[in-house]
């Protein structure tokens, strides 16, 4: 089975009631569960508390308060906060061993007219013919440390190819086309509907801090930093196409006092903007 169809079918939750759940997760050499699942489990959660099909999510918020345990379940309570006419809002509470490691706070709507405004997809090119993770991890295998490696070459979920692989492995401050990546979903079969979304919410996590790390020509694969995230929010602005390319689009919006804030643009390969994220992580020196 595919890293793919394995997260896939993590997103199965077992119900326990009406607003209580149980999931695992899978592992793929993580140490800890990856701060996107929680996020797409949660929000999964809080999506099979939402009666009406019609409301989709449109922001949820996040806190990452321990790290999660990959051989233990999680239980997942949710709380109704509000069933309006165009709005719902739930809180979602994932819990180990009795304590919660993530909570979540998710806004679901009803789509419906008005105001029409987005920034403009950067100038990225296209993503055919940019070398895949494997091939970068080739090119730069004296540079790269054995973690890093590892993780370029695992078949994730998500395919990953940095617009400049130079600046992906050796980011400059003076670059900003160093903070672009296209991603694409590694299945023959796109998902729609309710699944879109909790993969876009899996994808959300990916590199958000990465980009904090830029103005200082660093990157997360560095052995010398230690990072960890903290909070993360996430506003869905349009339906995801995950039949075709993402554009992510990286911005370093402050670091102070040890902690980064990242934020990141999503885009359809069409132009429309189907995401943006903001996440605060801690971002330290290693202690050697």
């Amino acid at each position: 089975m595919s890293e793919y169809d394995e997260v896939v079918a993590s997103f199965n939750l077992e119900r326990l009631d009406d607003n209580r759940f149980l999931s695992r997760s899978p592992k793929f050499g993580w140490r800890r569960i990856y701060g996107g699942l929680l996020l797409s489990h949660g929000l999964r959660a809080a999506q099979m508390t939402v009666d009406d099909p019609q409301r989709t999510p449109h922001s949820l918020h996040g806190y990452f308060l321990r790290p999660g345990n990959l051989d233990e379940p999680i239980e997942l309570h949710a709380e109704r906060l509000l069933d309006g006419r165009s709005i719902a809002n739930r809180r979602v509470t994932l819990v180990q061993d009795g304590k919660p490691v993530f909570c979540l706070q998710a806004s679901f709507r009803k789509p419906g007219p008005g105001l029409v405004y987005q920034p403009e997809m950067p100038d990225a090119g296209p993503p055919e013919g940019l070398p895949d993770e494997a091939e970068i991890t080739r090119l730069h295998a004296s540079v790269l440390p054995t973690g890093a490696k590892s993780y370029l070459a695992r078949e994730k979920v998500f395919e990953l190819r940095p617009v400049d692989h130079e600046l992906f492995v050796h980011p400059d401050p003076d670059r900003p086309d160093s903070s672009l990546t296209w991603a694409r979903l590694r299945t023959a079969q796109p998902p729609s509907g309710e699944l879109s979304w909790i993969l876009l919410a899996y994808l959300s996590d990916m590199t958000v801090l990465n980009g904090s790390l830029h103005p200082h020509g660093r990157n997360f694969f560095d052995a010398d930093i230690t990072m960890a995230s903290l909070d993360h929010s996430l506003w869905m602005h349009n339906q995801p196409d995950l039949s075709d390319w993402l554009l992510m689009s990286h911005e370093a919006m402050g670091n102070e006092a040890g902690i980064g804030l990242g934020r990141v643009n999503i885009f359809n390969r069409t132009g429309t903007l189907t995401a943006s994220v903001v996440q605060q992580g801690y971002i330290r020196p290693s202690k050697g």
